[in-house]
């Protein structure tokens, strides 16, 4: 068995992001295991209430950090805090290649470590020119010194080959088994479910960034003939690019966050088209969990949306505004929804259960366990 050290998320139970839902299963399997396992956690109050340096959580070891600093900074000197915290004969599990520079302290104290490499994080359009060239320098540290190097899409593989000459494992991301399933739904309590039975609004979940191509969907929706509502879900006052779309569009409804999880995938399954306007990065954990929750799907035509959906048996695409305008105004007859929803779901049974994604990391773990000796 094995000491592991997972890094490079804000912290566990997930209230963040892809990476934070993945620790947050990731971590109790490698307990369940056998392994000894620590995850770096922010020094967050709501997750964090004792105040305690560390703490239990179901059998993972939670090591909080405060840090100094805020923002890019703060997040350079949790890292580092991190990374020196990792003892000598350990392996660790990295999240993300931010701060790759720092892996080279765990190559000169012998700790063997594999780096999710996420997605190309350089080419956001929210990064100006001094963030992409940290991010392309890190990229390049991380992929030269890592042991492993995971992407969690086929796209993002090619690119390590291809730009980096590197050699990857390919892990995707996961939902449960019970996902797939309707279940009982009569105790979910939501104003938004009291407001919008079954097909009555068409559904947006997306941080207020512009590859997320909100700004697309906005305006097809204001091109076609607005059939149903537009329901949009994030917090759009956390930027300029979020509150100029709320100035420009009264008539959607922004919503505000939605953080229970099966009020959101009642959400999605109630939806009459869920847009997924993602057009950067991997394999999204959030497309997954609508497909898995029976929306039918509507997604930005890219590579990266493409091969996670399996192809048009699954859903729909758009590639702008008048593309998602017509469908927006012409949704797929009851057969169609039917087939497109359950080929979605085959896909997530085919390609995106945990147990899967689980035993693909147990073997990460065995291979960064062959390295230290």
């Amino acid at each position: 068995m094995a000491t592991v050290y997972l890094i490079g998320v804000r912290g566990i139970p997930n209230r963040y992001g892809g990476f934070e839902r993945l620790v947050e299963v990731l971590a109790p399997h490698l307990a369940n295991q056998g392994h000894d396992v620590t995850v770096f956690c922010n020094n967050d109050p709501p997750v964090n209430e004792t105040g305690a340096d560390e703490d239990r959580w179901m059998g993972v070891r939670r090591r909080f950090i405060s840090v100094r600093s805020s923002g890019p900074l703060g997040t350079i000197e949790y890292d580092w805090r991190s990374f020196k915290d990792v003892p000598p004969g350990a392996v660790a599990l990295i999240f993300g290649y931010g701060t790759g520079i720092f892996q080279r302290y765990l190559k000169q104290h012998n700790v063997p470590h594999a780096v999710n490499m996420d997605g190309i994080e350089w080419r956001r359009e929210k990064w100006g020119r001094i963030a992409r060239i940290w991010l392309r320098w890190n990229e390049r540290a991380a992929a030269r010194q890592a042991d492993i190097l995971i992407a969690d899409h086929p796209e993002i593989q090619r690119y390590l080959q291809e730009e980096l000459g590197k050699d990857s494992t390919m892990i995707a991301y996961g939902v449960d088994d019970d996902a797939l399933e309707s279940g009982d739904r009569s105790s979910l309590s939501h104003p938004l479910l009291s407001q919008f039975p079954d097909q009555s609004f068409s559904l947006v979940v997306a941080r207020a960034e512009p590859e997320n191509q909100i700004h697309v969907t906005l305006d097809a929706f204001e091109r076609s003939g607005k059939k149903h509502p537009m329901v949009v879900l994030g917090n759009f006052e956390v930027n300029e690019y979020g509150r100029q779309l709320r100035a420009k569009h009264p008539d959607v409804h922004f919503a505000g966050g939605v953080y229970n999880a099966p009020v959101l995938n009642e959400l999605r399954r109630r939806s009459s088209l869920y847009i997924h306007g993602h057009s950067v990065g991997g394999t999204n954990p959030s497309l997954i969990e609508a497909m898995a929750a029976g929306a039918l799907l509507v997604a930005h035509d890219n590579p990266f949306n493409r091969w996670v959906m399996g192809g048009d048996g699954s859903g729909l695409f758009f590639r702008g505004a008048e593309d998602l305008a017509v469908h927006l105004d012409n949704p797929p007859s009851p057969e169609v929804r039917a087939s497109m929803i359950a080929a979605a779901k085959q896909r997530c049974v085919d390609q995106f259960l945990w147990r899967r994604i689980l035993g693909q990391y147990d073997d990460v773990v065995a291979g960064l366990l062959q390295a230290r000796h």
